[in-house]
């Protein structure tokens, strides 16, 4: 699917939504195999109500609303799901990789969208009505437990982070942070883990939970230790286990 929806936009860059107009005979992309498993009346009612929308590199994809209409399903790319503080500080909730639905809970809340979602790198996604959504988590078993799990695993992560930051220093939160990225977008290569996501320090501040300052601190301690370099918003590690130590420590400072 997402290789039409590219084809699509180098021929008419103007026009970033397109129509299911047809029926595809699949979803053309692994990380949405789990859709597969619904019966193919339900694939019918995906097929010919949702809607596949472009995003370039920091485009938002949903923004605050009171009664939110549409819940998404990442085709290709990356997503980074945030909130912002009335200072204009940002803070990042976490990242949506393919074949994840997010934006769903205000929805399945019946209550209003409070966070940010924006584009990394250019991304191919899959808008649902609500009333599509709320019909196949009620009618369709599958799609209901694949999307309990997902929503399971981000809420994990968000509350290992809340735990962080009642009993861990900021060093150990940020071992931590890096950590979990190696374990999401890391690529072991020979003697080093590469994390294919792109972030500032800033960023890493903000999924920690510190000060920029603290973050750049800390990663400058690592760096010296020789536990991971940062460079140009790419990090690579050279001893995970060094780090998962760190962030195994429970010392508040």
């Amino acid at each position: 699917m997402f290789t039409l929806c590219f084809e699509r936009w180098q021929s008419a860059p103007g026009n970033t939504e397109l129509n299911w107009g047809q029926p595809l005979s699949h979803w053309h992309l692994e990380s949405l195999n789990w859709l597969d498993a619904l019966p193919e009346p339900a694939q019918d009612r995906l097929r010919q109500r949702a809607q596949t929308k472009l995003y370039k590199n920091k485009e938002t994809i949903f923004a605050p609303e009171v009664d939110p209409e549409q819940v998404y399903i990442l085709e290709k790319g990356l997503t980074r799901i945030f909130r912002s503080t009335e200072s204009g500080g940002e803070f990042t909730l976490g990242f949506v990789e393919p074949g994840e639905v997010f934006g769903e809970l205000p929805v399945l809340n019946n209550a209003s969208r409070e966070s940010f979602a924006v584009a990394i790198d250019n991304c191919c996604v899959l808008k649902l009505p609500k009333s599509l959504f709320l019909d196949l988590m009620g009618t369709m078993p599958d799609f209901s437990l694949a999307v309990s799990r997902q929503v399971g695993k981000r809420l994990q992560r968000i509350e290992i982070r809340a735990e962080d930051l009642i009993f861990r220093s900021a060093t150990s939160r940020i071992a931590r942070v890096i950590s979990m990225l190696v374990d999401d977008f890391g690529q072991a290569d020979d003697n080093h883990v590469l994390v294919h996501l792109k972030l500032t320090q800033a960023e890493i501040a903000t999924l920690a939970g510190c000060s920029r300052p603290t973050a750049s601190l800390a990663i400058a301690d690592f760096r010296k230790q020789g536990l991971l370099d940062l460079r140009s918003g790419h990090i690579t590690v050279f001893d995970v286990d060094a780090l998962r130590d760190i962030a195994a420590a429970t010392t508040h400072s």
